[in-house]
């Protein structure tokens, strides 16, 4: 499986790349289908004018392809760690929801 991680607006560290390939190393283990994997994380520069301060600027954003099927989600956080935590469980579940829909579909054989 091929994952590319991309930056907008910040740069990736080492740690940062290697927290994304583990989650989704081990999300994806047990699905061979994956044929590839984009990761792009964004920082968003909007502050609050009343707090001055930022909050959940931090995006993160995956688009994980299957054959015939593209899984897209997204989410943000006050934290790049915590905005790939809620990124991997969505895409968890619509792993889980695709690998349900293809055992329901599979003919018995005979």
């Amino acid at each position: 499986m091929q994952i590319t991680i991309r930056g907008h607006h910040l740069s990736i560290t080492p740690a940062i790349e290697e927290n994304i390939r583990c989650k989704f190393a081990d999300m994806t283990k047990h699905l061979d289908q994956v044929n590839s994997m984009q990761v792009k994380l964004t920082k968003d520069h909007q502050v609050d004018k009343r707090t001055r301060k930022g909050s959940a600027n931090h995006i993160a954003e995956a688009i994980v392809r299957l054959p015939g099927v593209e899984l897209f989600a997204q989410a943000s956080g006050d934290d790049m760690y915590a905005s790939i935590k809620k990124l991997t469980e969505k895409i968890k579940k619509q792993l889980t929801r695709y690998r349900k829909m293809q055992m329901d579909f599979q003919p018995l054989a005979i």
